[in-house]
């Protein structure tokens, strides 16, 4: 069993990874090159452009693994078959924890664009990941009236305490420009869980690993 989540969360991983490296590099790259014009980098940026895609790539696939290998042993643990079909759901839950809901505080952000301080803003989307993760378990897994009033509070909370901004919101980044780069964002790893989670459902249900009535 442990060999089939492997291999599954590896190829899941490949899979995603190519293909949302493929959708950064021809929608939100470019668009972060056209922010770095506004911060006076956009010469060195297209220079190194090659390299960035390269290691972007290997970033996606390595993170994208991870996610599967993470996702599939949090199936496991719930109990029950792991197929495509109950996958699909999960990747959408992941979407929702890991970028959506973030976002409605700390949208994805250009160069150049003003931010509150860093570790302020990791700790707040660190709690809004693992408090949406855990809401969208108790409402979909646990089930009953009460669970799902838990699950929606939980949830809401870290955005009743409020994501941290900057102080001055000023930029010379076009507000279009950071809206679509928020679009482009969400839209990519919209993308990328909905390949990782099918494939990574798909594999572990072909090898039967575990799957067994």
């Amino acid at each position: 069993m442990i060999r089939a989540l492997l291999f599954s969360a590896a190829i899941a991983g490949l899979a995603g990874g190519l293909v949302a490296a493929c959708y950064q590099a021809v929608v939100a790259t470019p668009l972060i090159f056209a922010a770095e014009v506004f911060e006076h980098a956009g010469e060195a940026a297209e220079g190194a452009a090659l390299g960035r895609h390269l290691l972007t790539t290997l970033a996606t696939i390595v993170l994208a693994t991870g996610g599967a290998l993470i996702l599939l042993g949090l199936m496991m643990l719930d109990g029950g078959r792991i197929t495509v079909r109950r996958a699909l759901p999960w990747g959408a839950g992941a979407f929702v924890a890991l970028a959506l809901a973030p976002a409605v505080g700390l949208p994805p952000e250009l160069p150049g664009m003003p931010a509150a301080d860093l570790v302020e803003r990791q700790v707040w989307w660190l709690a809004t990941v693992l408090a949406t993760a855990f809401g969208l378990w108790t409402i979909f897994c646990r089930g009953g009236a009460a669970a799902i009033v838990l699950g929606t509070l939980v949830i809401a909370l870290p955005h009743v305490v409020g994501a941290p901004h900057p102080a001055d919101h000023e930029s010379a980044v076009p507000a279009a420009l950071a809206a679509q780069f928020v679009a482009a964002s969400l839209a990519g790893s919209a993308l990328l869980w909905i390949v990782v989670s099918s494939v990574a459902g798909a594999v572990f249900e072909r090898l039967g690993a575990g799957n067994d009535d």
